[in-house]
């Protein structure tokens, strides 16, 4: 399964979220076993997917895999800030040197080649008009998730 990490703290990500929700039949359900400022109470099911919000912002949250049942791989979805005009991106999440922006230094999270790959090949069929698509290196947390 397929975690997606919705960080409350970023209005983007919020949006992101929600545009993610209106594609598919997903179920709403209630995690009462965890808090809901760490992925807990209300979240969405589809299939293969799992959809939860976390109140922190995403380079912060740590772990985060543990709020979801069996997942495999992690996608946070959140707001890109660059020096770039309009850009949709997809990266790991690490730090390869000291941690700047969250995560732990020289630190790395595993790696999905495959989602990667998928994710930046979605990105490029449905961009807006006027975006680019890209891929970064690796440079902010979380590390652990």
């Amino acid at each position: 399964m397929i975690g997606i990490v919705v960080s409350r703290s970023d209005s983007v990500s919020v949006l992101i979220g929600k545009e993610i929700l209106k594609m598919g039949k997903w179920v709403q359900k209630i995690d009462s076993s965890r808090i809901d400022a760490e992925g807990g109470g209300k979240y969405y099911c589809t299939d293969g997917f799992e959809l939860r919000e976390f109140e922190g912002l995403h380079i912060q949250l740590e772990e985060v895999g543990l709020a979801f049942d069996a997942v495999e791989c992690i996608i946070f979805v959140s707001r890109h800030v660059g020096e770039t005009g309009a850009l949709l991106t997809a990266h790991y999440t690490g730090n390869f040197g000291e941690a700047k922006f969250g995560g732990k230094p020289r630190e790395l999270s595993m790696a999905c080649p495959n989602l990667h790959k998928a994710v930046v090949d979605a990105l490029r069929k449905y961009a807006p008009e006027n975006y680019e698509v890209g891929i970064e290196c690796t440079h902010h947390g979380p590390s652990d998730v």
